[in-house]
């Protein structure tokens, strides 16, 4: 398809030309938004409903992991609880506190003494001495071989000796 020829287009008529291009002289009015855009926070919420309405739609049962459901008691079996609960709540009232001995408590796990506590700390020193110690302070020692082997002809001369 290719575009008309300017010939072939359209004109204006020259009286409503000049209407359209003089100047006019309007009242200044002030623009108000009718549809107004949601916010970031709107969207982020109703993306997150959308989501959490997609999880719940898509769900599928077996997924779930089995469980056991304790069953309730039946009536004859709370009576017994709380017969049994009752008597024993009746039995610690009537409990007599003065056939009580008094009872002298000793202390089982007695802090260490003070030379202990000086020995732990001396040898955390120890350790630490060890263990920090500076490898650049040792000074290059060279070794000297004073037991030296035999050479070849050490050992041929022996051989023949023998």
């Amino acid at each position: 398809m290719s575009s008309p020829a300017v010939k072939d287009l359209p004109t204006i008529a020259n009286g409503l030309k000049g209407e359209l291009e003089k100047d006019h002289q309007l009242k200044k009015t002030s623009t108000t938004e009718k549809q107004v855009l949601p916010s970031a926070d709107d969207v982020k919420a109703e993306k997150t409903h959308q989501g959490l309405i997609q999880g719940v739609e898509g769900f599928t049962p077996d997924k779930l992991k089995p469980t056991k459901t304790r069953e309730p008691q039946s009536g004859a079996d709370v009576m017994k609880t709380e017969i049994a609960i009752g008597s024993t709540l009746k039995e610690v009232e009537k409990f007599d506190k003065t056939n009580m001995k008094n009872v002298d408590t000793q202390e089982k796990n007695p802090l260490p003494d003070k030379e202990a506590i000086r020995l732990e700390a001396e040898h955390n020193a120890f350790k630490d001495g060890v263990e920090g110690f500076n490898k650049d302070k040792l000074n290059p020692a060279e070794t000297v071989e004073k037991n030296t082997l035999p050479t070849k002809e050490v050992i041929e001369q022996e051989k023949k000796a023998e």
